[in-house]
């Protein structure tokens, strides 16, 4: 099982456009499918952008992936709260009550740095995503902090490939589209 597991995406993906230079946290794998939510690619929105009842949060959201981009996900620290989130790991959930998240930021009885959504998910059908695994399109990791993941940085992929040691350095360096170099 990889739910909980963060997948960085290998030098492999550098010409595919969604997950070049991806990493992403899988909250669900099961026999049916995985699905996880890209961490570290900024959308042009933030919430209040999207959702009239979200009119004075500044919150960016991410893009989770290229599936259901009209859907709305998020993720959170444990909220006692929001107790009908699913665990990923440790005190990371996915939360499923959209209307409460926002009342509970609202009121303040949610850190908006707790917090972190996204449009659309990343998905891969029953056994799809061990295929790519065993082609090296993604490396495998479970060295995370929860904060790590709500507050991710524009070099958090380069961050993440360095862990897996110099083999993987000189792509850390590479231009997001090496056609242009």
């Amino acid at each position: 099982m990889n739910k909980g597991k963060i997948l960085v995406s290998n030098f492999t993906l550098i010409n595919d456009l969604e997950f070049n230079k991806s990493v992403i946290i899988v909250v669900k794998d099961d026999e049916e499918a995985t699905i996880g939510f890209i961490l570290n690619k900024k959308s042009k929105y933030i919430i209040s952008d999207l959702n009239e009842s979200c009119a004075g949060l500044d919150l960016s959201i991410y893009q989770g992936g290229p599936v259901a981009t009209d859907s709305l996900h998020f993720i959170h620290k444990k909220c006692d709260y929001l107790n009908d989130s699913i665990k990923i790991k440790n005190d990371l959930y996915w939360g499923m009550n959209f209307k409460l998240a926002i009342k509970l930021l609202k009121s303040e009885k949610i850190n908006k740095n707790n917090i972190k959504f996204f449009l659309g998910y990343s998905g891969w059908e029953k056994s799809q995503l061990k295929c790519e695994l065993d082609e090296n399109s993604w490396l495998l990791s479970e060295n995370f902090k929860t904060k790590d993941i709500l507050k991710t940085s524009n070099i958090f992929w380069k961050n993440k490939i360095n862990e897996f040691g110099e083999y993987y350095k000189i792509w850390s360096n590479s231009p997001d589209n090496p056609n242009l170099n």
